[in-house]
């Protein structure tokens, strides 16, 4: 197996090399190596640019590299393959930028190559608008006659509408030594792998793709987000097929590595990316964002954000929250709306009321945390911790200074400032002594009054006392 990913991708102006670029929160270099695997090939090979920087980290063991230090064309990236490698057995050839690809259809291209003894098999598509591809040329009787570049094509092969999709099945024994009798004589002076099927000694059959978007290269921006909405419709279908409920497909994004338990629903705008797992009977959304968090069975998520986080079975989260990396939510506990929690625990039972910050704490089982809390965890140099022990009654408007810990079953005054420990079982009040001052307002506004008539009116002024400008 061979995989062919030292493209420069100039097309996609970007920093990044072609091959990283996600489709639905996948190096689309990843998706090909997948479609590789399914083959149990004995060997995977990706023929790299050294220049690139993060695709030897993004292969990660899936296979090994091969330098291709000029780009001089598709068939000297395969010249490439060091001679230790080149067996007599079948050869697939990928493409990195083909993100589309099933495993099942390299599958099919493998096993139709075994059963008919090709020199080589060609996968090959049908499109309504072939531009840019070229096309396979075949005989009246319908048999393959050959491979034409649309550049080389005449006008009636410009007609033809089954391309070559650049995925082969070679036989190694034909494949090897016609790689040495590639020329470069054509417009950009490259070697191009399609000329090794003419040179290929033997039979030439085809497969054809089942789905032409399958076979969509990616060579710019707006390929890359046709390729994104095609696999979003995928990963979509199966999680309905798997029992999932997706209200508006149109308008819910979920990664490919994310995975939703049975019973689920989803609501629009909602997107799950990276390694997110929710359970089953989940309610998620809508305008749900979630990213590399592990959801419990019969969570509630409104619009909120959570990131890096755990949530056990039975949380609700409301509207406009945020759980930051680090938040690590126990069985049944309830988050209120424009609550925040960073790196920190909390316990079963717990409820977090609306307007609340939760910061580098561990709270206790059963605690209510009233609305307006704030652990405050930075000094200006460091950051503390807050503990808030077992049924604890925290009181709106409450601040705890870190570093402090609460015991169980302690109450706090609203609008109380914490700033020493709390032993279980006390009530803590921290604010000043309320001062009523009766009759306050009527004199205040006596006062008011008086100065207002004594006061010259705006824009009045004595006659006579007019000067006049010099000039």
């Amino acid at each position: 197996m061979v995989v062919l990913a030292a493209g420069k991708g100039v097309r996609m102006n970007s920093r990044i090399p072609k091959v990283l670029h996600p489709v639905a929160g996948r190096p689309m270099l990843l998706w090909a190596l997948a479609a590789a695997k399914a083959v149990d090939p004995e060997r995977t090979l990706v023929v790299t640019n050294p220049d690139h920087d993060g695709v030897q980290a993004a292969v990660n063991g899936e296979g090994q590299t091969v330098p291709q230090r000029e780009q001089l064309g598709t068939g000297h990236a395969l010249a490439q393959v060091a001679a230790a490698h080149r067996g007599a057995g079948p050869v697939v050839v990928l493409y990195g930028d083909m993100p589309l690809l099933r495993e099942e259809t390299v599958t099919r291209l493998l096993k139709a190559h075994r059963k008919s003894a090709a020199a080589v098999t060609i996968l090959t598509a049908t499109f309504r608008d072939p531009t840019g591809y070229g096309r396979v040329v075949r005989s009246r009787n319908g048999l393959f006659r050959k491979i034409v570049e649309e550049k080389d094509a005449s006008e009636e092969e410009r007609g033809i509408t089954e391309i070559n999709s650049g995925v082969y099945c070679f036989s190694g024994r034909e494949l090897w030594p016609a790689l040495l009798k590639l020329e470069n004589r054509n417009r950009a002076g490259e070697y191009y792998l399609t000329d090794a099927v003419r040179l290929v000694k033997g039979k030439v059959q085809t497969v054809e793709v089942d789905d032409p978007d399958e076979v969509l290269g990616i060579n710019d921006r707006r390929q890359l987000a046709q390729a994104e909405a095609t696999m979003r419709r995928r990963i979509l279908d199966k999680l309905m097929a798997d029992g999932v409920t997706v209200t508006d497909p149109a308008t819910t994004y979920v990664d490919a590595d994310v995975r939703v338990g049975r019973d689920s629903l989803i609501h629009p705008f909602s997107v799950l990316t990276g390694a997110t797992s929710a359970g089953e009977d989940c309610v998620i959304g809508p305008f749900a964002q979630i990213r590399d968090s592990v959801i419990g069975d019969g969570c509630r998520i409104e619009r909120a954000h959570i990131e890096a986080s755990r949530l056990a079975s039975n949380v609700t989260v409301g509207p406009f929250s945020r759980l930051r990396p680090g938040s690590d939510l126990d069985e049944g506990v309830k988050v209120g709306t424009h609550a925040e929690i960073k790196n920190s625990r909390i316990g079963a039972g717990t409820t977090i009321s609306h307007f609340s910050c939760v910061l580098d704490s561990t709270v206790g089982a059963n605690v209510n945390i009233g609305a307006g809390t704030i652990t405050a965890n930075y000094d200006g140099e460091s950051k503390h911790r807050t503990d808030i022990g077992d049924r604890t009654q925290v009181g709106s408007d409450t601040i705890f200074v870190a570093p402090v810990t609460i015991g169980s079953d302690v109450y706090t005054g609203a609008g109380s400032v914490i700033t020493r420990d709390v032993p279980a079982g006390s009530l803590a009040i921290a604010r000043p002594e309320q001062k009523i001052v009766e009759g306050w307002t009527a004199r205040r506004r006596a006062r008011r009054k008086k100065a207002a008539d004594v006061a010259p009116k705006a824009g009045t002024q004595k006659a006579g006392t007019r000067e006049v400008g010099k000039r």
